[in-house]
């Protein structure tokens, strides 16, 4: 086989294997996981690898309305004071990125 360059993308491809099998809760919390190993140093593979599974359960989660109602919940989480340190920090992390993304939900408009 010639390598032609391009990246292997292992974890993408078992996020892939696995969208049909799971639900979109779990899907979350993968995409909660691969959030924390793209803005951490712990790679499984590569980063790029891991950026395109968080694109692709992104994307999936987004099409599906997870995410929309995820972020309500996120906020109802953390309101509630009851999130451990750990939760915190990936509920927050994930509130910062569906902020970026869409600026207009957050801020109201």
């Amino acid at each position: 086989m010639i390598d032609m360059g391009e990246p292997e993308l292992t974890v993408y491809h078992r996020h892939l294997a696995q969208l049909p099998e799971r639900d979109s809760e779990e899907d979350f919390r993968a995409l909660l996981v691969r959030a924390r190993h793209v803005t951490g140093t712990s790679y499984e593979t590569i980063p790029y690898d891991h950026q395109q599974a968080v694109r692709l359960l992104w994307s999936h989660l987004e099409r599906s309305g997870h995410l929309r109602r995820a972020h309500r919940a996120a906020h109802a989480r953390l309101a509630s004071g009851r999130a451990t340190p750990d939760e915190r920090a990936e509920l927050e992390l994930f509130l910062t990125v569906y902020g970026r993304v869409h600026p207009t939900t957050v801020t109201g408009g």
